[in-house]
């Protein structure tokens, strides 16, 4: 006997129980599937959210771990720029400095002065150095040396304090551009305003985020015993994880080494190299699917009982036909009817024996609320980070807008959601942003800068925006996330610093360095023109006498007040430059002639010989100069300034006070 004939066997012979039960088990497996391929596609939607979701925050999490590291880098560089022009030499007088400079307490954990040998000269901190304390031979002090340049180091544990640090070094530089020291500070990884704020983006209640070297050095945990240890110390490691050391930025999902289902999210840190990761156990991610998928299994089983009842009410309808057919043949079988008996009326459909059965919105709903949710905590915290975060599609059209957008650009974040770029920024800023778009979708990581606002400098805002694809599962990219942040202040700091480098202190013209660049840059473009330049060099005719006479106070009114003729004396075009004590130079691109060259350098020797107003009465000034012209050749930036210095000597030796020419050889 098959199972058929034993399923027959079990069912109930009458015809009415067997349709009411073939109804109740049909209802209730397609209630069930339904029920269960909702909750899936739910679920998979969910997980989408959730997984862009916490790329999204790492994103910006990145963000702010480099904005703060570029910050301390700039405080460094600062601090480097006025120790080298402080003149301390020596170990009391580099403490007395540090001790002076507050912010590196704001800023850093510990800091200090170290010779170029690796001696540490000073220091400032919560911990006093050993004697004798050198840290030649480290990476981050040898890596400085070498590459003359601001450097963050890989974490290390503080060899006095035992904390996870990261040091931040900064070479400082004489007027000759010698290296004289290093500046380096320490950043403690522990300190509550650093990394630890990254405790609060954790994504749900199991969930954690940690951070690691490329090489897979634990920099932060929410095990503190891990942290410097390799993120191998404690057994093999996810699949996840090993693609993220291997270059992987994302989310994706997968299991833990315990064994547990996660949504797996890794982003790099532009400026160190680290990877920010995030770790989000599935039982929390979708606890409320699985909290109501026993409700709507027991809400399928009784509809299914419903619509059971409601079937059998149905067949029993629908049988009355041929109940009283059955009836009315026995009847006629045994002649107490006629054949037309048989002539059975009915108001309804024979075939017609299924009702409407309503859909399951109840299910779809809840489905489409969690996904409601979910989406509304991605635009919370969407909307309250300082960057603009946008999503493009391969339309160039805004598919999500943060609130941060309509704060920095004034566009409406309902009006701009799902219109073109062109229609929302206008023709000229799209097409400055299509070109980076086309990179975008072709899959490359695309980041540029752009200004809006004012005319100028003045009033203009700086932005700077990363471009990152969104590849989907078949590898084709379905749209481009943009991230925004401003770099207004940062830009502001690196060009006053850049102005405070090229500027001779005292007189507030250029100093040696930018005419160095200048002189090299004159001259290459003095080859390409064919037209001649000129540079002078003059210094003041005895001025030791002025220092010894009259103090060194009234040396630099005279020093001051002989750099601002000068520049009244040339063109706006002209650089004029103090390469050390009274020595000035000015370069002249564009000249005519020697006739022109000399007619300028009488201009300069007459604008001198007009007394100078000094507090203790007009003072008589005279110059010599020098000056050399260039045409063509191969003539470096030294032989010509070397040729213009001839030229001054003979100025001097033809009396003071006048100008000699010299002209360079092709």
């Amino acid at each position: 006997m098959n199972w058929r004939n034993r399923l027959r066997r079990r069912l109930p012979a009458s015809l009415k129980a067997r349709m009411s039960v073939v109804v109740f088990l049909l209802v209730l497996a397609a209630v069930a599937s339904l029920a269960l391929a909702t909750l899936s596609v739910a679920e998979r939607g969910m997980r989408d959210v959730t997984g862009r979701q916490q790329y999204v925050s790492l994103a910006s999490a990145a963000v702010f771990i480099d904005e703060e590291l570029d910050a301390k880098r700039n405080v460094l560089r600062a601090i480097a720029d006025s120790l080298a022009a402080s003149g301390a030499h020596d170990g009391a007088s580099l403490q007395r400095f540090l001790a002076a400079q507050t912010v590196l307490g704001k800023e850093f954990y510990t800091a200090g002065v170290l010779g170029i040998d690796g001696a540490v000269l000073a220091s400032v901190g919560p911990f006093k150095p050993q004697a004798g304390l050198n840290v030649k031979g480290r990476p981050y002090f040898e890596q400085t040396l070498a590459n003359r340049r601001s450097v963050i180091s890989a974490p290390l544990n503080g060899s006095i304090s035992g904390m996870p640090l990261v040091v931040v070094t900064q070479p400082v530089l004489d007027a000759q551009g010698a290296m004289r020291y290093v500046l380096a500070a320490s950043v403690n990884l522990r300190q509550p305003d650093f990394l630890g704020r990254l405790g609060a983006l954790k994504p749900g209640a199991g969930g954690y985020l940690y951070i690691m070297t490329g090489e897979g050095i634990i920099v932060e945990h929410p095990d503190k015993s891990r942290i410097m240890q390799h993120i191998e110390a404690h057994g093999p490691i996810s699949v996840p994880t090993r693609r993220a050391l291997q270059g992987f930025e994302g989310w994706l999902t997968g299991t833990t080494t315990q064994g547990v289902d996660a949504l797996f999210a890794y982003h790099r840190i532009a400026s160190t190299g680290w990877i920010l990761a995030s770790v989000y156990p599935m039982r929390d991610a979708f606890a409320p699917l699985h909290a109501i998928r026993s409700k709507i299994l027991l809400a399928a089983v009784l509809l299914a009982a419903l619509a059971g009842l409601a079937g059998w009410r149905v067949v029993l309808r629908l049988l009355q036909p041929l109940e009283r057919l059955r009836r009315h043949v026995h009847e006629i079988r045994r002649q107490r009817l006629g054949i037309e008996a048989l002539q059975i009326g009915r108001r309804d459909e024979i075939g017609d024996l299924s009702r409407d059965f309503y859909s399951l919105v109840a299910e779809r709903e809840i489905a489409e609320a969690q996904t409601r949710d979910s989406e509304r905590r991605l635009k919370l915290l969407t909307d309250h980070v300082p960057v603009v975060i946008v999503y493009i599609d391969r339309e160039h059209r805004y598919q999500f807008i943060n609130a941060t957008f309509e704060k920095w650009f004034g566009r409406s974040q309902q009006e701009s959601m799902m219109q073109s770029m062109r229609e929302v920024l206008g023709e000229e800023a799209y097409q400055l942003r299509e070109q980076y778009l086309r990179r975008a979708f072709a899959g490359e990581e695309v980041d540029y800068e752009f200004t809006i606002g004012g005319d100028g400098d003045a009033g203009q805002r700086a932005f700077h925006t990363s471009y990152v694809p969104d590849v989907g599962e078949s590898g084709a990219v379905e749209g481009v996330y943009g991230l925004i942040h401003e770099i207004t202040k940062t830009r502001a700091v690196h060009t006053a610093l850049q102005f405070a480098a090229a500027t001779d202190i005292l007189t507030g013209i250029a100093n040696r360095r930018r005419f160095d660049e200048q002189l090299e840059l004159s001259m290459q473009r003095t080859r390409a023109a064919r037209a001649p330049m000129a540079l002078a060099y003059l210094d003041i005719d005895r001025f030791k006498a002025i220092n010894d006479s009259l103090g060194h106070k009234a040396g630099d009114e005279v020093l001051k007040e002989f750099a601002a003729r000068l520049v009244r004396s040339v063109r706006a075009s002209d650089l004029v430059a103090r390469l050390a004590g009274d020595e000035f130079v000015i370069i002249l691109e564009g000249v005519n002639g020697a006739a022109e060259v000399r007619q300028v350098g009488a201009k300069i020797v007459e604008a001198i010989r007009q007394p100078f107003a000094l507090a203790g009465g007009p003072l008589p000034v005279t110059t010599s100069v020098g000056m050399a012209i260039f045409r063509e050749g191969a003539l470096t930036p030294a032989q010509l300034l070397d040729l213009a210095d001839q030229a001054l000597y003979a100025a001097k030796g033809q009396g003071r006070d006048g100008v000699a020419l010299r002209e360079a050889a092709p």
